[in-house]
């Protein structure tokens, strides 16, 4: 014996539920460009003016170690660059070895200069890491340059 129970159809597709998710995707999207991405600048003059107003913005550039510069917004009062180091020098391998790491500086509101040219205004492993090298870049000057330097200091005429 067959009892049928109505001829109920059970529908996995139902149109408010599908405008409902394509709404909430288009506004996490929205949320997501506003608050997290940022724009790109492809030259100094196009980030500088940016940092000016601390604007948020990706800018990659550099001579001899490539460093990723993102401006991140103002925080307290000052500017937040986040640095990124791509490339280091490639005649120097203590620079290569902190390819990766990155740091934070912190810049006056409304100042244009390179972030991380003032390198007390940040922190973090790559500030570590770029303050070591100075430092044996110093030492090896000294080195390489003491008797000059003690004839310079004892005032005694080179011959």
């Amino acid at each position: 014996m067959v009892i049928m129970v109505g001829d109920e159809k059970k529908r996995y597709f139902s149109w408010k539920w599908f405008v409902a998710l394509i709404v909430l995707a288009v506004l996490v999207w929205v949320v997501w460009a506003v608050f997290f991405s940022y724009a790109t600048c492809e030259n100094w003059d196009c980030f500088n003016g940016k940092l000016e107003e601390c604007g948020k913005v990706k800018f990659i550039g550099g001579d001899d170690m490539i460093f990723e510069y993102t401006i991140r917004g103002i925080d307290d009062g000052e500017c937040e660059v986040g640095v990124q180091l791509l490339q280091g020098e490639l005649d120097r391998q203590d620079s290569i070895k902190l390819e990766g790491h990155k740091m934070t500086c912190m810049l006056p509101e409304g100042v244009v200069m390179i972030p991380g040219s003032d390198i007390g205004e940040c922190s973090g492993l790559l500030k570590e890491g770029l303050q070591d090298l100075l430092i044996k870049k110093m030492h090896t000057y000294l080195v390489q340059n003491l008797g000059q330097l003690n004839l310079e200091v004892l005032d005694i005429p080179e011959i």
